[in-house]
């Protein structure tokens, strides 16, 4: 098991008409979030993971979805699990 725990944020471009779409297929990816979403189809995602493989894994998941023109990578931060136990607390 990893010690480790990954976040990233991207902005991710999609097809104006494939925006819902895209939606849903982000939203049933497991530990990822949308925050912001415009109508031009830009929308600000985060995902996090528990290791850099599976990171990787849900990147091109991401990067692959059906009406997703590109997404762009903006931040990725490494915890340990010692630093997220923490700011639970």
């Amino acid at each position: 098991m990893s010690n480790e725990y990954h976040i990233t944020s991207f902005v991710v471009h999609s097809q104006p008409d494939r925006v819902s779409d895209v939606r849903a297929a982000i939203h049933a990816l497991e530990g990822s979030e949308i925050h912001s979403v415009t109508d031009s189809g830009k929308l600000v995602v985060t995902l996090e993971r528990s290791s850099q493989g599976a990171m990787r894994s849900a990147m091109d998941r991401l990067v692959n979805l059906d009406g997703v023109l590109s997404a762009a990578l903006t931040y990725h931060r490494v915890e340990t699990l010692d630093e997220q136990e923490e700011a639970k607390q």
